[in-house]
């Protein structure tokens, strides 16, 4: 997988370290081993975006020092966000060296020529070009996507190295100086820290074609008669997998600058908690677009203070039950092991739906009605005097914790989790602890009254402002919930 360097790509990169990361923890389950490997992409492969090349451009002599600074804060917000640092995240930059080599390799097997110092790939050359994306050579229309190159064989040929150009950062090569195109760098990584073949490959849906598709065709046109043995398809293909993700909607409209409707996660972030983010993002099998939307990202805060509220309030049950509490944990753990009990079913669905490529929306609805019991248990008066009820919730407790451990939501510390979304929830509301405690004395003198419509106005008010009032037995109290309109 490789990444941008900007704001702007960070949605997509997150969707495609989220895809991945789950993937590999299922991985580790059922092998004990795996290698994650994340690239960072060079910086001027960028037409789209006129800011970030300019940038680099004009700190040419500074790159190394621009790079990391895009590194730092992308490595923020994945850690934000949950995810566990890939084994190798190597540069563009340190490899070029082995990017020239993959590029003289795939002149010498006679599939990319040089003219005037540049390097294309002869698309001709290869037969089965277009595989990945179900394209023919008809349908690559010349000059829909660059402008054409009479210099071409063939106007789908696609760069392998481009000569230099000014206020371009350069390396040499037996071309003459330059940089590598920006499809080569995933191919001569990966051929040199992973080897011929990988499992998986990800990345977003407008990467199938042209990215994806020539990375195919330049691995495949490098290889030797030793790689080609290992590689699938009859010596083609160097992926097994490929794990392509859905673009980022804001209210049914792709996000884009240009629309106005663009946002980073950090702005997300400021707002709602890291868990929320991921627990909405979870909500949607990652090959199909997600839609961002306030209500939507409501929602998820609602439901996954719901979720910590139950976890705080069963660990808080059992041990008030003393031994008899610690006797259903260890009961539960020991099941767990044993994938027997209730906390071997839920977990068995949670993996049935993680297994269907990745299908988190049909995992994390096994947890449903694990969620309702506990509740029921926990507060009505039924549930507290049902038999067997402390078994049920210690093995309803730890089916939710590792399904969250699964899905890197793990519950640390239900407590301060649930006090940090109290404050954002605040923070949305433009409201403080202060204000929330005076509306709720002055719902209660008007219920104290009789002035019950009064009452149901407070509530009505902060309702709208994302607040729920609960009357509980041990006194009122206050829950993040979706605003109403």
């Amino acid at each position: 997988m490789s990444k941008g360097l900007s704001g702007q790509d960070s949605w997509q990169d997150a969707l495609v370290h989220l895809s991945l990361k789950w993937n590999a923890k299922l991985s580790l389950l059922s092998s004990g081993s795996i290698h994650l490997i994340s690239s960072f992409t060079l910086a001027w492969h960028a037409p789209n975006n006129q800011t970030r090349s300019a940038e680099c451009r004009t700190n040419s002599c500074q790159l190394p020092r621009l790079l990391c600074r895009f590194i730092v804060e992308f490595h923020k917000d994945m850690e934000a966000l949950g995810c566990l640092p890939p084994t190798l995240e190597p540069k563009a930059t340190d490899h070029v060296p082995d990017m020239v080599a993959t590029i003289q390799q795939i002149i010498a097997n006679e599939h990319g020529y040089a003219v005037d110092g540049d390097v294309f790939f002869d698309v001709a050359s290869l037969p089965g070009y277009g595989r990945l994306s179900g394209r023919a050579q008809e349908d690559n229309r010349a000059g829909e996507r660059v402008a054409l190159d009479g210099r071409k064989r063939n106007p789908s040929d696609f760069a392998l190295w481009k000569s230099a150009k000014p206020g371009e950062p350069t390396w040499d090569s037996p071309w003459g100086p330059g940089r590598p195109g920006w499809h080569i760098e995933c191919s001569a990584m990966i051929r040199r820290l992973m080897g011929p073949v990988i499992d998986i490959h990800g990345g977003g849906f407008d990467l199938i074609f042209p990215h994806h598709e020539n990375e195919i065709a330049q691995s495949q046109a490098c290889a030797c008669d030793h790689d080609k043995r290992q590689m699938d398809n009859n010596g083609t293909d160097f992926v097994r997998f490929w794990l392509h993700n859905g673009f980022v909607n804001v209210d049914s409209e792709k996000m884009s600058k240009s629309l106005g409707n663009f946002f980073t996660i950090r702005d997300v972030t400021a707002q709602y908690h890291p868990l929320v983010l991921r627990w909405f993002l979870l909500n949607t099998q990652y090959r199909q677009a997600i839609n961002y939307s306030q209500p939507a990202l409501d929602e998820a805060a609602e439901r996954l203070y719901y979720i910590y509220q139950t976890l705080l309030d069963t660990s808080k049950a059992l041990k008030a039950a003393g031994s008899q509490g610690e006797q259903a944990q260890q009961e539960a753990a020991d099941d767990f092991q044993d994938s027997k009990g209730e906390v071997g079913a839920v977990l068995q669905q949670v993996h049935h739906g993680m297994c269907d490529d990745l299908n988190t929306p049909l995992a994390l609805a096994a947890l449903s009605a694990p969620l309702k019991a506990m509740n029921d248990l926990l507060s009505t008066k039924k549930g507290k005097k049902a038999k067997g009820r402390l078994h049920t919730l210690a093995q309803y407790q730890l089916a939710l914790q590792e399904t969250f451990r699964l899905l890197g939501m793990q519950v640390t510390d239900p407590q301060k989790q649930l006090d940090q979304m109290r404050q954002l929830a605040l923070s949305r509301a433009n409201m403080t602890e202060e204000d929330v405690a005076a509306a709720i004395d002055k719902r209660a003198e008007a219920r104290q009254a009789k002035d019950y419509s009064k009452a149901d106005a407070v509530r009505a008010e902060l309702s709208k402002k994302g607040i729920a009032i609960m009357d509980t037995a041990e006194g009122v109290e206050w829950r993040p919930t979706t605003p109403e309109l």
